[in-house]
């Protein structure tokens, strides 16, 4: 019979080897717990980063503006990767910098409206072409909704084809690093806002096209309509005087009878290059069909109006067209601050502009607003 030492010891074993093995199984099941929870947070960074993904795909293919599909980038963007939020930049034409066009989380008119290509922070980022983490400068760093200013920024170029089109901006309160998953999905994000980008691109251009005379690049008709709307509206709006001119080139049949309607066409083109760089800057310059031109000028009473409208007929009169050719032109000119004769005035502006033509051509009449309209005549 085993004496009680012996018992002892082997009870002291026995009990080391059962601490032994639940210390092991607890450490298993603690290992085993820590996998399950860093997979229950890859599926859910796997679920944020698809739904990120899909709200992306989704405003690029409904109908959504430009405007709206940078806001879904740059606030989905800014929720996964914590910041405290985001600004949209996109190249300006021309230029070697960038302007913001949407943003989130950031005070009234915050500063960094522009960023230069070859500046911070979009330097390190443009130089790698792959998302970084920048520091901001000072005068740099925008003003946020909430307070203060952020010290770091998260730059996202976007590309398409080759062509650096913008850049994402989300803004930091600490330093990080990135991994190669968030840094993919990055990526993607930038990839679906660039095919946004093309697309208000292409728009905006056959939206161009449409108001755009092709042969003069003025704009056509129905731009004229458009912008001659606001621009009485913004006058009767401010109680503001407005103007309207109406120019034919005197002869020009004569010109496409001779010469042919290719050097028409040239004439015209030059026609239209002085006649907008007559106008003031705030002015309107339109082709309004064959060799008539029009304009529309702000804040203008029928004095201002005449003496534009001679400066410019007399700029006509002293310029050398293609081939030698000396030509003139006629103006209408109408003008009014009384709201209720604005709808009248191409109306107006185009009975004077009869009126110089049958006067002699080469000339400037005012209409007399304040007189009973007569019925609408035609040009010789």
């Amino acid at each position: 019979m085993p004496d009680i030492a012996s018992v002892l010891l082997i009870t002291s074993v026995l009990f080391i080897i059962a601490v032994i093995l639940l210390t092991i199984a607890l450490m298993r099941m603690r290992g085993m717990t820590r996998r399950l929870q860093e997979a229950l947070e890859d599926e859910s960074g796997a679920r944020d980063r698809a739904a990120l993904l899909l709200a992306m795909a989704s405003a690029v293919n409904s109908s959504l503006g430009l405007e709206e599909v940078l806001d879904v980038a740059i606030r989905h963007a800014g929720r996964i990767m914590g910041a405290v939020a985001g600004s949209m930049y996109l190249v300006v034409p021309g230029k070697t910098e960038m302007r913001r066009q949407a943003q989130y989380g950031l005070t009234h008119r915050p500063r960094g409206t522009v960023r230069a290509l070859d500046e911070e922070p979009l330097r390190s980022a443009l130089a790698a072409m792959r998302p970084v983490v920048v520091r901001l400068a000072d005068d740099s760093a925008p003003g946020l909704e909430a307070g203060g200013h952020p010290q770091h920024v998260l730059v996202v170029p976007v590309t398409r084809s080759g062509q650096l089109m913008g850049a994402l901006e989300l803004y930091l309160n600490a330093w990080r690093e990135l991994t190669e998953d968030q840094s993919d999905l990055l990526i993607g994000v930038a990839s679906q806002a660039a095919i946004a980008i093309r697309h208000a691109q292409l728009f905006q251009a056959q939206e161009e096209n449409a108001l755009t005379d092709e042969l003069t690049k003025l704009p056509n008709r129905r731009a004229l309509a458009q912008q001659f709307l606001k621009e009485t509206t913004r006058a009767r709006r401010h109680h503001k005087p407005i103007a309207f001119l109406m120019v034919d080139l005197d002869h020009f049949k004569q010109v496409n009878d001779t010469y042919g309607h290719l050097h028409g066409d040239a004439v015209l083109a030059e026609l239209a290059s002085i006649l907008s760089t007559g106008a003031r800057e705030s002015d309107v310059c339109a082709r309004y069909g064959g060799e008539e031109f029009a304009l529309v000028l702000h804040e203008t009473n029928d004095a201002g109006a005449r003496i534009l409208a001679e400066r410019i007929r007399a700029k006509v009169a002293a310029h050398t067209f293609p081939g030698g050719l000396k030509l003139t032109i006629s103006i209408g000119v109408a003008a009014t601050a009384e709201a209720a004769l604005f709808t009248s005035l191409i109306e107006r502006a185009d009975q004077a502009l009869y009126s110089a033509k049958m006067g002699g051509r080469n000339q400037v009449r005012v209409s007399d607003m304040k007189a009973a309209p007569s019925k609408q005549q035609q040009h010789a």
